[in-house]
């Protein structure tokens, strides 16, 4: 009976590895505005993705991503399983002049580019050329 536990573990270990999702964006246009995301208090962040310790891509409420650059690294981003929208103003916006949270640590926000939907792909970023 052990064995059967332990085989059924590594197999859905093993599924859970091999069905993993990876998004790939394309970077903004070289001439888009600065965006903002209105009423960031409301809930109106559907999903958000890391790319590495300096780079965000948030979805509001509508289905439009957004990419946020940040000044400075923001340590365990890329690794952080929540993190928190600090709109710039009373209003809840979030824009180039707001900050994210994460761990107890504010890193502030350089740019918010709209982008396009990113392409879904079940490759490993370290497979990917």
């Amino acid at each position: 009976m052990r064995r059967f536990v332990l085989a059924v573990c590594a197999v859905i270990a093993l599924a859970g590895c091999a069905g993993r999702t990876d998004y790939v964006f394309q970077p903004p246009a070289a001439d888009e505005p600065e965006s903002r995301i209105q009423f960031i208090q409301y809930r109106n962040v559907y999903s958000w993705h890391s790319e590495s310790d300096r780079l965000l891509y948030v979805q509001s409420r509508d289905r439009q991503w957004y990419r946020v650059d940040l000044f400075s690294p923001c340590i365990g981003l890329e690794y952080s399983l929540g993190v928190r929208l600090l709109p710039s103003d009373g209003a809840g916006t979030f824009d180039r002049f707001s900050s994210i949270a994460i761990r107890g640590q504010r890193c502030k926000v350089e740019s918010v580019k709209k982008v396009a939907p990113p392409v879904k792909t079940s490759t490993p970023k370290s497979a990917r050329s």
